[in-house]
């Protein structure tokens, strides 16, 4: 029961990293600044940090 809970842990935050990944390259090989679906773009990251 623990390595299937474990695995099912693994897979959903694989497709959590992945879905986020299309996101970004979908913007950035629009010519678009990349946003996340919250709206914080990389550039509002890079002034606030």
């Amino acid at each position: 029961m623990h390595a299937r809970a474990a695995f099912l842990s693994a897979a959903l935050l694989l497709t959590i990293s992945f879905l986020g990944l299309a996101v970004y390259t979908e913007r950035a090989e629009a010519g678009k600044t990349p946003v996340d679906g919250y709206g914080i773009s990389v550039g509002l990251v890079a002034a606030a940090g």
